[in-house]
């Protein structure tokens, strides 16, 4: 069984393609504000390497965020025409989450969001896996990480594929018309409309 991994949410986009829970591709490329005309040809490529096609992947996860408006977008409107196309199962899973997913210790996940603030979520690791202590949340930064022990701050790190799909940090979509972006804050164009900074 093949399982298809993707997140474009952060600076880095991320592919994994899994043979059962062995990884027979990883991608982990830093973008410039480009993934969505990166990601297609690389997991294209990554298809031509394997001697596969679209139609041999079985499962599809996606991370939804929180991060950059139009990245987070990238990843999910690919995994749902793959989920809907080859009608498969599909994941869904926060860009947090994959962030620190390599992570054997308490920590918290760290993504700047502008504007003084923080996308950032708080997990543990319990009984050989990850395990999230606070929801995704925008914080002000400068309050949020007051007395908070700065190793404790993953802000950049690859995900580990395995570790994400085998922990309870990924959720069944049972309708891939209906998975939506987690995106947190509003887009400059609605904070404007707003009147907001």
């Amino acid at each position: 069984m093949y399982r298809l991994v993707l997140d474009t949410a952060l600076d880095y986009s991320y592919i994994a393609i899994l043979k059962d829970y062995d990884i027979v591709f990883e991608s982990y490329d830093l973008g410039k504000n480009n993934h969505s005309e990166t990601l297609f040809p690389r997991l294209k490529s990554a298809l031509e390497k394997l001697n596969i096609k679209l139609k041999d992947i079985s499962e599809v996860y996606t991370g939804i965020g929180p991060g950059s408006y139009t990245g987070v977008r990238i990843a999910v409107v690919i995994a749902k025409m793959i989920a809907a196309m080859n009608n498969i199962k599909l994941y869904s899973f926060s860009s947090l989450s994959a962030l620190v997913s390599s992570m054997k210790s308490e920590c918290y996940a760290y993504v700047d969001s502008r504007r003084g603030n923080c996308y950032t979520a708080h997990f543990k690791y319990e009984n050989g896996k990850l395990v999230r202590l606070k929801e995704d949340t925008i914080e002000v930064t400068s309050e949020y990480f007051k007395g908070i022990d700065k190793d404790m701050i993953i802000s950049s790190l690859k995900p580990d594929p395995i570790a994400l799909i085998s922990s309870d940090l990924v959720n069944l979509i049972e309708d891939a018309n209906s998975l939506s972006p987690n995106y947190l804050q509003l887009v400059e164009a609605e904070r404007i409309k707003m009147g907001l900074k």
